[in-house]
């Protein structure tokens, strides 16, 4: 198994539990017990590992199944970054900028990891561009070759975001800048990989036709967010952010839906099987988080219901796309599964109803409010964080489990060679 799998689930294990203490920070009643400053830190931590590292090293691995493999530098950088990232949410020192797409601590060790992590994945992207098959029929092979292609635009979206940063010290602004461009690039690439899984747990064999075209939409649509640095003076003003959500709602929801449109033809319902429990949940959750952004929000609580529908929709179709690679389905892995999924199901509607009524996003405790069905919503919300971090947990030691077996009988089977 490739090790950016295992630093994927590795990434995936830290931030759920990052994840679980910005839920308890934001649950009534117990978010006392939790220390009011280090919030923003954990919540830098799950946001990164548990959505960006986690995500994007699973997609090498991918692509590494459908393409070929990437060296052992590229995965070397990686790993050195997640571990600085990791080390420096732990530790909890620096000035934590909560900005989009890759909140920040400004520190050294943080920005080293974050820079070895993206020098990794950006030295893989380089290395299986050459091989790259957009026109190829194969449905992991084609979305592969679009997702390593959308990566290399996203390297040159941060290339020409950098002169546009402003000066260090408006901190927010100036992240923000930085991470605009290249981080709505991401949601394309986390976009056309979530369709990877769809294809690999319903119609992997199917020959992809017409369908190909689609992926035109994701470059163009990836391209022009690219040039948004070149194109506005600010790459945050209001004028580029309306043009970026306009790229965001044609060039990646539409497509998205149109595949999908066409894989509900292959998916048999049959609710006591994981892969397609998994499917549906993915399904279910895109959906969700999707409609959610495109009936509109102010900035609240439910543009992090917007996102986590999103993200959580890859991340449970990666999490039964694992289970089918290692043929370990079972009654245990379907619990996993409809644990998690449930769990964020309850997760994104107390967020979306908390944010309805103006709760505000990114802020420590429930002293904003007293309106009980704010209080309310925000409780379903950290139960369901209690059932999704408990699904995790679950994904997380089973392959664990069976990545320590493997190891140990490739062990003994090279001692008795």
């Amino acid at each position: 198994m490739s090790p950016w799998f295992y630093l994927s689930i590795a990434s995936l294990s830290i931030g759920g539990v990052f994840a679980l203490l910005v839920a308890i920070a934001r649950t009534p009643v117990i978010h006392h017990i939790f220390p009011e400053g280090y919030f923003y830190y954990a919540l830098v931590g799950h946001v990164d590992l548990a959505i960006v590292v986690f995500v994007l090293s699973f997609s090498v691995f991918l692509w590494e199944r459908a393409i070929k493999k990437v060296s052992k530098i590229s995965f070397l950088l990686a790993f050195s970054g997640f571990l600085n990232i990791a080390l420096s949410s732990l530790i909890g020192h620096g000035k934590v900028v909560s900005n989009n797409y890759l909140p920040t601590i400004d520190n050294a060790l943080f920005l080293a990891g974050a820079g070895f992590y993206f020098l990794g994945f950006w030295l893989a992207s380089l290395e299986l561009l050459p091989k790259v098959r957009v026109f190829s029929k194969d449905p992991l092979v084609h979305l592969s070759s679009v997702a390593i292609i959308l990566s290399i635009i996203m390297l040159f979206a941060f290339i020409v975001s950098i002169p546009k940063t402003g000066p260090k010290s408006e901190l927010y602004m100036f992240y923000e800048r930085l991470y605009w461009a290249p981080g709505h690039i991401q949601q394309f690439i986390n976009g056309v990989m979530l369709l990877y899984a769809w294809y690999y747990l319903t119609a992997r064999d199917v020959k992809l036709k017409t369908l190909r075209i689609l992926s035109v939409v994701f470059v163009i649509a990836s391209s022009l967010q690219a040039l948004v640095p070149l194109i506005f003076k600010d790459p945050i003003s209001k004028n580029a952010i309306i043009f970026s959500e306009l790229l965001y709602a044609i060039g990646l929801g539409i497509p998205i839906f149109m595949h999908l449109a066409v894989l509900m033809r292959y998916l048999k319902p049959k609710f006591k099987e994981t892969k397609f429990a998994g499917t549906f949940l993915s399904m279910l959750l895109f959906t969700i988080g999707a409609l959610i952004a495109y009936i509109g929000f102010d900035s609240d609580l439910r543009i992090p219901a917007h996102y986590h529908g999103m993200v959580t929709a890859i991340t449970i179709g990666f999490m039964a796309l694992s289970y089918e690679v290692l043929s370990k389905s079972s009654k245990l892995t379907l619990t996993q599964v409809y644990l998690y999924g449930s769990g964020m199901l309850m997760f994104i509607s107390g967020l979306y109803f908390a944010g309805l009524l103006g709760a505000p996003r990114k802020v420590f405790g429930t002293g904003f409010t007293d309106n009980p069905v704010v209080l309310t919503s925000l409780g379903v919300m950290g139960f369901g964080t209690a059932l999704a971090v408990l699904g995790g947990a679950m994904f997380v030691i089973y392959l664990s489990y069976l990545a320590l077996k493997t190891a140990l009988e490739e062990g003994k089977s090279q001692g008795a060679g």
